[in-house]
């Protein structure tokens, strides 16, 4: 189960998970082309694929690479596909047909509004709705989401207007709706490619947001 409420707190993991997102984030506002985006997802894809499939083959290298992540790494990663590999799947798969901006919202999306709903979640949730999740974490996921997609916008991209808040707010729902409902599939994963999708189907506005 890939829910928040049925692993322990850890923010070690969720500060890490969230400046991660700020990492890749800057990078695409500030040093990559579209192109340059795709090649670099695709080669994180395919690292982390490596370390995935090698760590099964090696029971000793798991384990080194279980003691240098332990920080950030749950338990059940020892044997299962971790987040941060099922993050870069998704971001590689969607870099090649979505704009830089709509790359950023759906980092954004998973980076920040995920962190602060198992935050708020565990800690204030009282009114549970699906998979252990609560509405008060929903929430948060989906403010957290919208404010952190709509700063993004303003700083790099303000000549979108009233498109970029309707952007932002796109992210953040279905961000906030998968995160919901992810249960069997890593939301890590669900997340950002739904976010982008959404993103770009509501807003088809060219080379705003979709590539071509």
């Amino acid at each position: 189960m890939h829910v928040a409420s049925a692993r322990p707190e850890n923010l070690f993991r969720s500060a890490h998970h969230a400046l991660s997102s700020l990492v890749v984030i800057l990078l695409l506002e500030l040093a990559l082309t579209e192109k340059s985006a795709v090649v670099l997802a695709t080669a994180f894809a395919a690292l982390a694929w490596t370390l995935e499939l090698t760590r099964r083959r090696f029971p000793a290298w798991n384990q080194v690479l279980m003691r240098t992540f332990g920080g950030v790494a749950h338990k059940h990663e020892a044997t299962a596909i971790n987040s941060a590999t099922w993050m870069c799947t998704g971001l590689a798969l969607i870099a090649p047909f979505f704009a830089l901006p709509t790359l950023a919202l759906a980092v954004a999306s998973i980076g920040f509004g995920d962190p602060a709903a198992g935050f708020v979640g565990r800690r204030f949730g009282r009114i549970k709705l699906v998979h252990g999740r609560s509405l008060e974490g929903t929430i948060a996921y989906a403010v957290v989401a919208f404010l952190s997609g709509w700063a993004i916008l303003s700083i790099w991209h303000p000549s979108l207007g009233g498109r970029g808040i309707i952007a932002a707010a796109v992210a953040a729902i279905t961000g906030a709706i998968v995160e919901l409902f992810s249960s069997r599939i890593d939301d890590n994963f669900a997340v950002p490619i739904l976010t982008a999708a959404a993103v770009g189907v509501v807003l088809q506005g060219g080379g705003a947001w979709m590539v071509g």
